[in-house]
């Protein structure tokens, strides 16, 4: 399951010309806080505002001339919408996204500006299942998030990581399906890093912690939460073998601390993150991760897409 480092240099470089190799940086504030040494990866300032493009891309550029030809799908509460755009339009292919009927219409309109097919269906497991039926219809290459090309094109953000701080401590993922903290994985441990891996779920959205119980993925269906990127009705089938054996398991936070993360982080470094975005430092500040006092810490800040109303609601 983990590639070899060639192969995620190779994904990295694919992708490089249309990405930005997005800042880390440190905050005095957070490791006064914490009593680590705390780095943010400030990946809200990637193109369109998530990591996304950077497995979108690494994808869709592979595609066989029959695929692209076909078009490309996919279902998402909107950074991977968006990320499905961009990519698509880099590679001169068709996009069709499916996203829930109460998906942010900020990321709804942002993936109509990158030239997607945009689809309002129901909620995400009836979003899902109508993608599969466009799929089974129309003969779209779908793309998942839990693809191995998609997961080694999004490695390449931790391989900045490695490149800014090669002895860090530990890392915390916000965690979805699994896809980028899959790619965090194979990046890690297919450079010989040891730091440790820590993810972090929404107590209304906890897939992946429900699997880690089950010992295999199973189907949950996400409570509302305002980090609706880490929402998916399932845990990713090639994700989950990965957390299971590499990270440390799953922090659980709250509505009311994923809100108070996103206000720290716009107070105290100046910096806007959606819900999704804010989960890897509110599971920091839970204090619940078995950290040594002092350790290098990144929080990896995932997006910054997050729509005025329910920002307004937090702040």
């Amino acid at each position: 399951m983990i590639p070899p480092l060639s192969t995620l240099h190779a994904a990295a470089a694919r992708a490089k010309p249309y990405i930005h190799r997005t800042p880390l940086l440190r905050s005095a504030a957070f490791s006064k806080l914490t009593g680590h040494e705390v780095y943010v990866k400030a990946e809200m300032l990637q193109k369109t505002g998530s990591f996304k493009p950077r497995g979108m891309t690494n994808k869709l550029l592979q595609l066989s001339p029959e695929e692209k030809a076909r078009g490309a799908i996919t279902f998402s509460a909107g950074n991977m919408a968006q990320g499905l755009a961009f990519g698509a339009a880099i590679a001169g292919i068709k996009a069709v996204v499916v996203m829930p009927a109460a998906a942010s219409r900020l990321k709804a309109e942002a993936t109509r500006s990158y030239g997607a097919e945009v689809i309002l269906h129901g909620d995400v497991s009836e979003a899902h299942a109508h993608c599969l039926g466009l799929i089974e219809k129309h003969g779209y290459t779908f793309v998942k998030f839990d693809d191995p090309a998609v997961m080694e094109g999004h490695a390449s953000l931790a391989l900045e990581v490695l490149e800014d701080l090669p002895d860090l401590d530990a890392i915390v993922v916000p965690v979805g399906g699994g896809g980028l903290i899959g790619g965090t994985i194979m990046a890690l441990r297919a450079s010989g890093s040891k730091a440790r891996i820590f993810g972090v779920e929404p107590e209304n959205a906890d897939v992946m912690r429900l699997s880690l119980e089950a010992g295999k993925p199973v189907r949950s269906p996400p409570k509302p939460t305002i980090a609706d990127g880490l929402a998916p009705p399932f845990a990713g089938e090639r994700c989950f073998p990965l957390v299971r054996d590499h990270a440390e398991g799953i922090t659980l936070v709250s509505e009311t601390q994923l809100g108070e993360a996103i206000k720290l982080l716009l107070m105290r470094m100046k910096l806007l993150a959606e819900g999704a975005g804010a989960a890897s430092l509110a599971g920091l500040l839970t204090g619940k991760l078995p950290l040594k006092p002092g350790s290098k810490v990144v929080c990896v800040l995932s997006g910054g897409n997050i729509d005025p109303e329910r920002l307004k609601g937090v702040l």
